[in-house]
């Protein structure tokens, strides 16, 4: 549901929100800012939730929303619920079902975000995805490792890959949730006026390409993806690969540790119960991890290959809906509310590489992706 964005950020009001925007020949979205740059510091809205959503007003619309309806949910569970929201797709993470006034989005914070002591809810699911996997690690170093050990060959081998993998993991874990994802700083704005010619006294600003304003930080995000609530933090230009790599962690962590606990309890089960008892744990521990991890990863891996970001995708930037009869393509934007409607429930959308100027082809698109130098001065994150 969209909603005005007064009164959201009252204790920490955030310059620079979205002004006005106009669809460029390419269709993609111009965003026009107020930009004060100053402070660095990530905007942590107040604890209370009173007087947080005074000033909203509903807008009431009958598009369905392609962010409510994971075609590859984190939850597995693939539901159709209506929205009101004439945006639909800029309100939900990409990757996840998840209802914006418990979890915010890229407009605006968590409105219900305190618990019944108190306390804030936010960091709660970044606490349990760390916590889960270092004690899985746990359970791999202290159970698991001894019995590959001493039961099979290759124990040395599954010991140093699993090592290597959790270390790999928790540490673009951690990087994720608290690094910069790309804040458009001073430099950056002044050196991309003076490519664009622009007037740096003017009031309003055209971002740089895939450069977007959340609700989180003060400055606009170069590059950028999506908010990840399970990670508290946008995901943008200076943390993208590393949270594709964290998600590549976890699916192989998900994999090779139900396929380690599967072999295991063919030799255990009748010998230690309680050994097999954790190893059930374990393995469905890993199971859920898979199929929670799997969908998430292949979702983003579909977009590097492509070239596109969440942002874009959930905005439909590059889908259109095409004719049965005549094959003529429309795009996604232009249809009115019950083709739009009818198209997303029966998964009609499909991505046009025409309407993507950023596509080059997947080769190059993976290479840009992986090669690209993203710490270099005036970096803008326009590829």
């Amino acid at each position: 549901m969209m909603r005005s964005q007064e009164g959201l950020l009252d204790a920490a009001p955030v310059p620079g929100m979205l002004a006005s925007s106009s669809a460029t020949g390419s269709g993609r979205p111009e965003e026009f800012v107020r930009l004060e740059f100053g402070s660095q510091e990530r905007v942590v809205p107040p604890t209370s939730t009173a007087g947080r959503v005074a000033g909203d007003t509903p807008v009431t619309a009958g598009r369905l929303s392609r962010g409510s309806i994971p075609r590859l949910a984190s939850s597995g569970i693939h539901q159709r619920t209506a929205s009101v929201c004439t945006e639909p797709q800029e309100q939900q993470c990409a990757e996840e079902e998840c209802d914006p006034e418990e979890c915010g989005d890229e407009k605006r914070p968590p409105t219900d975000s305190v618990d019944c002591l108190g306390n804030d809810k936010r960091p709660y699911l970044p606490v349990l995805l760390f916590g889960s996997t270092v004690v899985g690690a746990l359970h791999m170093l202290m159970l698991e490792f001894p019995l590959v050990r001493d039961n099979f060959a290759w124990g040395f081998s599954t010991r140093v890959f699993f090592l290597v993998d959790y270390a790999v993991t928790l540490g673009c874990m951690a990087y994720c949730v608290l690094c910069d994802p790309g804040k458009l700083s001073t430099e950056h704005l002044k050196a991309f006026l003076q490519i664009r010619g622009q007037d740096g006294d003017a009031e309003d600003f055209v971002l740089p390409d895939r450069c977007h304003k959340t609700w989180l930080f003060k400055q606009p995000i170069r590059r950028y993806d999506h908010y990840c609530r399970w990670l508290t933090n946008a995901i943008g230009l200076l943390n993208h690969r590393e949270f594709v790599i964290m998600l590549f962690g976890l699916l192989s962590i998900g994999l090779g540790g139900a396929l380690v606990d599967i072999i295991l309890l063919m030799f255990v089960r009748k010998q230690h119960f309680e050994t097999g008892f954790l190893l059930l744990v374990h393995l469905t521990y890993s199971l859920i991890l898979f199929v929670l991890a799997g969908p998430i990863f292949r979702l983003h891996a579909e977009f590097v290959s492509r070239n596109e970001l969440a942002n874009e995708w959930k905005q439909n930037l590059f889908h259109v809906v095409r004719d049965p009869t005549t094959g003529k393509a429309t795009p996604v934007n232009e249809l009115g509310e019950e083709e739009f409607n009818e198209a997303l429930d029966h998964d009609r959308f499909e991505y046009d590489p025409l309407r993507n100027p950023m596509d080059k082809g997947w080769i190059d698109n993976c290479r840009n992706f992986w090669c690209v130098p993203r710490w270099a001065a005036f970096q803008l994150g326009e590829f």
